[in-house]
Formats: structure tokens, sequence, C-alpha cells
């Protein structure tokens, strides 16, 4: 007992001395504020009870010390809310529909802005992990007369006002003849992807394996289709953040669009390539420029198309969680949109400003009356005169603010 009582008494006046010059920066405060309480009363009065009473509170202050350090928690839960100046899709920019809506001319820069909010969950079992990914048009939300028609049976349907007018009433179905709007809101294009996907490390890199669908809120044709994917992040130039990704896509489809280029976008195989950098990670405003290149095969009996889709160079500057890009997208195949007019191999589109209206129509059936009996001939003349080249770049910006929790 003597032994133990002068052990006891050397390790409290020790630690005692070693609180008091290291009493803040101490790993376990608890423990040596305990002695240093009660360090007299062990010390005057050591006795066996003591001794236990003091054994059985250090397991308890060294837990106090230990679940009073800051344990970082793993945040399992991201998300994003995006506004583009232009919705893109493997290099087809959406605006193009806006332009068609509008009767305008197909534009490098455009602004048919979109709301693009994503989620990602990380699932208790680890490396599982489930998104969502949605766009939601912001303007040309209505169903617009792009055609001009006065009198038609349906929307798009053939102007039935010079033959009523020039006494041919059989033309005329009452409730039915009449001015249409075209189907031609952005609104039906609003959509969403979810999917769900296994992410791990191995020596030879980062791989994750998933699938997902993709659904639209409201639109002609298939309501959805459904791709397989692999992502890949080698473990070399970690500075360039390479990225690899493949999709495959097991749907054949036109898209619903048969009569748009979005005939391309939905029923096709696509392979992508980007790398990246941050620039000032311990400034005020981070910068990081981006490459991006991607590749398109059609999965499409008819439409056996493929080549480069997109390539896109883009600098993003973020703070605190905002930030803005700024993109430049280049499509060196334009063929890859030439897919619903006359001549499908030009990588030409009429121009929408050129096709309707009073001035249009009447260049039109000029050439109608020129050449009274070869339609085809005269619509190739109008054809070659109101063409317009598909834009091979496309600029555009985004904003959005990242969060986890």
């Amino acid at each position: 007992m003597k032994l133990l009582e002068f052990l006891f008494k050397t390790f409290v006046l020790f630690s005692s001395f070693f609180m008091k010059y290291t009493f803040f920066d101490a790993k376990i405060p608890y423990f040596y504020f305990f002695l240093r309480v009660f360090k007299w009363k062990f010390c005057l009065s050591a006795s066996k009870n003591n001794y236990r009473f003091f054994l059985c509170f250090i397991p308890l202050c060294l837990n106090l010390s230990l679940s009073a350090e800051e344990v970082p928690v793993e945040k399992n839960m991201q998300m994003n809310t995006r506004i583009t100046t232009d919705h893109h899709f493997r290099g087809y920019n959406y605006s193009m529909l806006a332009s068609q809506r509008n009767n305008t001319e197909y534009a490098s820069t455009n602004f048919a802005p979109a709301f693009q909010p994503s989620f990602t969950y990380s699932a208790p079992l680890k490396g599982i992990k489930t998104f969502f990914w949605g766009n939601f048009f912001l303007n040309n939300l209505t169903d617009r007369d792009s055609d001009y028609a006065i009198l038609q049976n349906s929307p798009g349907g053939t102007e039935k006002f010079t033959s009523i007018n020039n006494g041919l009433p059989s033309d005329y179905y009452p409730g039915k003849t009449r001015r249409y709007k075209e189907r031609n809101n952005l609104t039906q294009y609003d959509g969403l992807f979810y999917g769900i996907y296994y992410e791990w490390n191995t020596i030879v890199g980062q791989w994750s394996v998933g699938t997902w669908m993709w659904n639209n809120v409201n639109r002609l044709g298939k309501y959805s289709w459904q791709e397989y994917f692999i992502w890949y992040e080698p473990p070399i130039l970690k500075s360039l953040n390479p990225k690899i990704q493949l999709f495959l896509n097991t749907s054949f489809d036109s898209g619903g669009s048969s009569t748009t280029p979005l005939g391309i976008t939905n029923g096709q195989n696509y392979a992508y390539y980007e790398m990246s950098h941050q620039f000032c990670k311990d400034c005020g405003i981070q910068i990081t420029p981006r490459f991006q290149i991607g590749y398109v095969a059609n999965n499409d009996n008819q439409n056996r198309r493929a080549g480069i889709s997109n390539m896109i160079q883009s600098f993003k500057f973020s703070r605190n969680g905002f930030d803005i890009i700024f993109n430049a997208m280049y499509r060196p195949d334009p063929i890859l949109y030439d897919t619903f007019d006359q001549n499908k191999s030009d990588s030409n589109l009429p121009n929408p400003s050129k096709q309707y209206g009073a001035e249009n129509q009447a260049i039109k059936q000029q050439y109608s009356n020129n050449y009274p009996n070869s339609k085809e001939l005269a619509d190739y003349l109008f054809y070659q005169q109101t063409y317009q080249a598909i834009p091979k770049t496309i600029f555009f910006i985004s904003t959005g603010y990242s969060w986890e929790f």
C-alpha cells in the first residue's frame, strides 16, 4: 500500500505540473481537469477507496475527452441548383427548338434559359449512390402559331384559305377548319434523369457502374428511355482530373421527334472524355478550366451516323458554393443533327426565319408557278434560297449554387 500510495501521489503531482503549462493544448482536457480539481484530496488522503474512486472515473474522463474532440461528419447528400442560358445535350442545343418556334434564324448565341436542379444521395451501404437531375425551361412555355396559316384542319396542316376563297367549299369543315397553334412549346422537353450507381476505388483507378432513365414531363412519342453507363477515373495525371465515361443505350428510339433534330439525341451510344484543373484553391475565387469531348454512335437501324458531337471548353469561377461558368461548344460534325429536312447530308437546315409569313410564302409560290410540272424542283430551289448552315459553335453561360448536408 505504501508503494501504491507513493506512485499515485507522484502521478497526480506530475499531471498537475504538466497541466499547468499545457492545459489549453491538452488532447484530453477533461482528464487533466479532473486531476487538478481533486489532486489535493487524493494526495492528503490516499486510501484504498480513493484509488477505486479514481480508477472508476478514468474511463469516464477519457470518454468525455475523446468525444470533445471534433470528429468530421461525412455528409451524404449533395444538392445543386443551376440556370443555363441554353440547355445542351450531347452537342444538341435546345435553343434551336426555340428558333423554330419563334421563326428566328439559328444563331451561335441564344437565350432559352432552363432551371436544372440535381440531387445526389450516398446510401448507408458504402459506394451506392442515387441521383436525380432535371431540366425545366423558363421561357417559350406556350404553343405558338409559327406557320401563320389562316385556315387549317390541324396544327401544321395545309393552308386552306386560298382554295376556300377561290370557291372550293368542300375544303371547309365546320368546327375543324380554323387557325391552329403548333405544338412547339419547350415545356414538352422538360424532364428528369434518375439513376443509381456503384462506385469503388482500385489500384488502377476509380470505377462507377450504374443505370439511369430519362422521363419527359409532357412529350409526344416515347415517354422514357434508359442507358447503362461505366465511368472511370485513371490514377494518372491527377492534377488534370481525367475522366472517361461510356453510355450504352438499350433502346431503339427516334426520340419521339422524327421531324426534329432531337431524333438523334435519345437512341444512341455515347463516349465522353473530360479533364480539368482548379487554380487558386486557397484564394477568394477558384478558377477551373475544363475541356470535354463527346463521340456519338446512333443506336438506330435507319440512321447509323457517328462522329464527334461536341467539344466544350469552359471556365468556371467559384466561391463559397456559388459559381458561374462560361462555355464555348464546338460541333465538328453538324451532319449528326441534319435529320429532318429534305437533304439530310449537307449539314444545313431550313432557316426558320425564311419559311413562313406572307413574303416567304409569296417567294415559294413564285417557284411553284415557274415550275408547275415539277414540285420537287420548285421545292429544291426554294430550299437552296432559304437554307442555313447548322451553327458549329455555340456560346452559353450557366450559374449555380452547391451545398452538402
